[in-house]
């Protein structure tokens, strides 16, 4: 009785098929893809309140973003040159809106795009941001 034996060239070439499907199969399952493009949205929304919350106002009693929520005659107030910073501090394609206890200013939110968005306490009630790419 003979033995039959494998070509040692059609064992390579299976080997080498089952590391490359291996391989292929690993970058499938673990591709996370892109980040999406929300959670970037909520970084620039919380990046942009941090520094309303560390810059102060033209006065320097508070920052900016406190005197957004302190009172209706501060909102009124502070609300142009907050706007104006918020436009130098997102990228030019990126829309904002602002909501605080006494108002809300910005660009009106579409419905379909996707949206970020951050909520800053103060001591005076919550100041939230919402961003969108425009």
């Amino acid at each position: 009785m003979r033995r039959g034996q494998l070509s040692l060239t059609v064992v390579e070439a299976a080997v080498g098929v089952v590391l490359v499907m291996g391989v292929a199969a690993g970058f499938t399952a673990v591709s996370a893809g892109p980040p999406s493009s929300t959670t970037q949205l909520d970084t620039l929304a919380h990046d942009a309140g941090t520094v309303l919350a560390a810059e102060p106002t033209e006065g320097g009693h508070d920052a900016r973003l406190v005197a957004l929520a302190r009172s209706g005659e501060s909102f009124a107030e502070v609300r142009t040159p907050v706007r104006e910073r918020l436009a130098a501090l997102l990228p030019a394609d990126v829309l904002f809106r602002v909501r605080t206890p006494h108002g809300s200013f910005g660009y009106p939110q579409p419905p379909t795009a996707a949206v970020g968005s951050a909520t800053m306490p103060t001591r005076h009630g919550p100041v939230t941001i919402w961003v969108w790419y425009g």
